[in-house]
């Protein structure tokens, strides 16, 4: 039953995509297969591109966990897909690619790292802006969940012109992984004693990856924090957190990315998604203080997907038509058209 909670955590897990209402039957601007050179080999994608003439500005597309697909395939839906349509006809370009080791990409996603999912990221955008039809000044990176941490992550020591950050982490990735934990096996009808059971057993497990120099050393004080769960439960959480992924995201925190970002970012949060709290989330990132640029927003009613959903319980997503609600599409572009507007001459 733990186990149950802890992997819908965190993860957008992919059904067969169906047609939903806001998927482009209809295409009326450039699009076409692009594939760029990534560190642990080829990452095939799509770039697509506004009608008329170029250069383009352009929005990278950074999806989050999982073996995620260009599309971002999550319950029967397509949120990339959807995202490059709104943007193409807003007059932006994207390009979204498979992660590695997912659908024609080289590589392998279950041993990556967010550091290894940067470093694709980062080639990817190297690519986008060597090509004629971008503007390379132009350039933003929008992140959904995890990938509102590996974007900031990717854009060090980049030109990225701009930040869009969905659900994205503002507090470090344990607390964050804790807090779901209690707030998805609540929804799941577990009892208060399963729960505080799980959160200590996560919370030594967790401490003990941070204390380690490596993943080895913290194997032995991580199986003693795990010792009280019952044995099955005990051995999926230690296959689940000793992990390259796990012990490479608590070296990462938001705060510090975003601090370091001196571009302009968005930072949107649903309301009632129950995967990353939008009330602690973006109040950790407020607690920033003023910063030129720096937007963070809760958007009511709407959950992880940002779908219109009161509960913004993850069985529900493949439940609901909507993919994206239209005024969560609405204020990304109305931020790239501020973020990202031409320069002076």
């Amino acid at each position: 039953m733990i186990r149950r909670h802890f992997l819908a955590l965190f993860s957008l897990w992919g059904l067969a995509a169906c047609l939903r209402p806001q998927d482009p039957v209809v295409r009326p601007y450039p699009h076409r297969a692009l594939v760029v050179e990534g560190p642990a080999g080829p990452l095939a994608g799509e770039l697509v591109l506004p009608a008329g003439e170029g250069p383009f500005p352009a929005v990278l597309l950074v999806a989050g966990s999982g073996a995620q697909s260009r599309d971002e395939e999550v319950a029967g839906h397509r949120p990339f897909l959807v995202i490059s349509d709104f943007l193409a006809k807003a007059g932006y370009a994207s390009f979204r690619y498979d992660k590695r080791g997912v659908g024609q990409s080289g590589g392998d996603c279950a041993t990556a790292t967010i550091s290894d999912f940067a470093e694709d990221a980062g080639a990817a955008f190297d690519v986008l802006a060597a090509m004629p039809e971008i503007d390379n000044g132009r350039i933003a990176m929008l992140g959904h969940s995890e990938g509102g941490l590996t974007a900031p992550l990717a854009a060090r020591g980049r030109n990225v012109a701009a930040l869009v950050l969905l659900a994205g982490p503002g507090v470090p990735i344990d607390a964050l992984l804790r807090l779901q934990t209690r707030t998805i096996a609540t929804l799941h009808g577990a009892s208060p004693s399963e729960i505080e059971s799980l959160d200590k057993a996560l919370d030594g497990a967790f401490t003990a990856l941070r204390a380690a120099p490596d993943l080895d050393a913290a194997r032995l004080d991580l199986a003693q924090a795990l010792a009280p769960l019952p044995p099955a439960e005990r051995a999926n959480l230690e296959g689940l957190i000793a992990t390259p992924w796990c012990f490479d995201a608590l070296r990462h925190e938001p705060l510090t990315l975003i601090r370091a970002f001196s571009g302009p970012v968005l930072a949107l949060y649903g309301g009632t998604d129950t995967q990353v709290d939008a009330t602690i989330n973006a109040a950790a990132l407020r607690s920033l203080g003023p910063r030129l640029g720096l937007h963070v927003e809760i958007m009511p009613g709407l959950n992880h997907l940002f779908q219109p959903d009161p509960s913004g319980d993850p069985r529900r997503y493949g439940r609901i038509a909507i993919t994206m609600a239209p005024e969560a599409e609405r204020r990304v572009v109305d931020f790239l058209k501020m973020a990202l507007r031409p320069r002076a001459i």
